[in-house]
């Protein structure tokens, strides 16, 4: 029988043994490996490639929370304020629209005999709370609205939005001395819808049979030939044929102040500015031509008459007048040459004066105001501006438009040589108190011929006309 210690001792030795080999293989290991540095080896070593994700910008949004769902159906009220062949053209596209938009939009259009009568049912229903959708009318007729009871839409909601709006490059295809005169303190308060431009009309055969082989461009030039057919036999005739034949309307009187570089509107907090160099010497120069005896002063002699019959070399008049002055010559037998110049200006340049109506969008509901906005932008497209300009002789909104008809043979040549002149044109203020100052600008140049009057009560006619905008500026709508 072995003892105890015989089987103890050799299970210690093993335990002992175990215990030093593992010691043993443990030193053979480092606990921590020395730096190395790979040796490259070309190709075979990998590259690190740098991948860019696409950065993700959200796509714009409308802001109009509309389907078109939603407006199926929508009537309109739609007033102008034409008469005759133009009220004709508009009530058809309204018509037009009506039958053809894939919504079933229905524009209801009510042509109202002017702007005055128009401004006088527009009062009416400010105050019976029954208002159209969407109105024609000068823009500072409309603003006089907004201050009675605030009924404005901004347009910019509309016309820029992504959905439903225009593309940037529509908007830059439009001329941008009439698209951005619309705006008003940041706000698109219209959309031009018919414009005009104050020009002269311009009788080339008798110029040349003066003399003259151009036309005149600078105030120099102007005043050379409007004084060219003076003549001693006939001053005391107020009939004798004349120069230049001198209107009061405003946008003739304002011509004259702007092409003498007055700034009337500089901004609204500084108010009217007519007392200014600038309108003194406009005024003084059509005094001089007065006091000279080149200008035509009959009161009721109408300027297409006084062309047509060889009464004024030149005579103020508005570009969609230019028919009428076709079909005058034609029955006085009258075989010159004519046709449009802008106002002269010091530098030769010239620019003519624009003005007339705007689209302008009354609050309503959400869905009334977006139908009103889809028959203006089907208004605005190029084959229904070309439409309006041949029927009307509007001048386009349009830049592709105006290029077009300069090309169109069958176009009036004087209407042709206007849209040649419209990049030049600068707008009438769009102050709401404009409504009233402008007559106050007519009514100032009638005191030029007065009899009383005299160049050295110039300073106090102008100081008189500068405190009249102010206190006409003042007053409630």
């Amino acid at each position: 029988m072995k003892k105890p210690n015989d089987f103890l001792y050799p299970l210690l030795r093993f335990v002992i043994g175990c215990w030093l080999l593992s010691y043993a293989m443990s030193a053979c290991i480092p606990l921590h490996l020395p730096p190395s540095t790979p040796t490259p080896t070309g190709s075979t070593t990998p590259t690190a490639t740098k991948i860019s994700l696409p950065t993700l910008t959200p796509s714009p949004t409308s802001t109009i929370q509309l389907s078109e769902e939603q407006i199926y159906g929508i009537s309109i009220r739609f007033w102008h304020p034409f008469s005759g062949e133009i009220a004709t053209t508009f009530d058809q596209l309204a018509k037009e629209f009506s039958l053809q938009n894939p919504w079933h939009l229905s524009v209801v259009g009510e042509a109202i005999n002017g702007v005055d009568l128009l401004n006088e049912h527009m009062k009416g229903a400010l105050e019976q709370g029954e208002l159209p959708h969407l109105v024609i009318a000068p823009l500072y007729q409309a603003l006089r609205w907004n201050q009675i009871r605030p009924v404005l839409v901004d347009w910019s909601i509309y016309s820029e939005d992504v959905m439903w709006g225009e593309s940037i490059s529509d908007q830059q295809g439009y001329y941008p001395n009439l698209w951005q005169a619309s705006v008003v303190d940041g706000y698109r308060w219209g959309i031009p819808a018919r414009r005009v431009a104050q020009v002269f009309l311009y009788n080339a055969s008798w110029a040349n049979e003066l003399g003259f082989r151009a036309a005149p461009k600078t105030f120099a030039e102007f005043q050379q030939q409007a004084c060219a057919i003076r003549s001693e036999d006939n001053q005391g005739d107020p009939n004798s044929p004349k120069g230049y034949l001198f209107t009061h309307d405003y946008p003739t009187i304002l011509g004259w102040l702007l092409a003498f570089g007055a700034q009337i509107t500089p901004n609204a907090s500084e108010g009217y500015q007519f007392k200014t160099g600038e309108v003194q010497e406009a005024l003084t120069f059509l005094r001089k031509l007065y006091e000279a005896g080149c200008t035509q002063n009959v009161p009721d002699l109408d300027p297409i008459e006084a062309f047509s019959q060889r009464k004024a070399l030149v005579v103020p008049i508005n570009s969609a007048q230019l028919e009428e002055v076709e079909r005058a010559m034609k029955y006085a037998a009258n075989p010159d040459r004519w046709t449009v110049l802008p106002f002269p200006t010091g530098n030769g340049e010239g620019l003519t004066v624009l003005y007339g109506t705007d689209y302008v969008l009354l609050r309503s509901s959400e869905r009334e105001q977006l139908a009103a906005w889809l028959f203006v932008r089907w208004l605005l497209e190029k084959e229904t501006q070309q439409r309006l300009a041949q029927k009307t002789l509007g001048l386009p909104l349009r830049r592709d438009v105006g290029e077009d008809l300069q090309n169109e043979t069958r176009v009036l040549p004087a209407y042709r040589a206007a849209l040649e002149y419209l990049p030049l044109g600068l707008n009438e203020p769009l102050w709401a108190s404009w409504d009233k100052v402008r007559w106050a600008v007519g009514d100032a140049s009638r005191q030029l011929v007065a009899w009383y009057f005299t160049l050295d009560q110039m300073p106090a006619l102008v100081q008189l006309l500068d405190k009249t905008a102010a206190d006409l500026s003042s007053q409630q709508p």
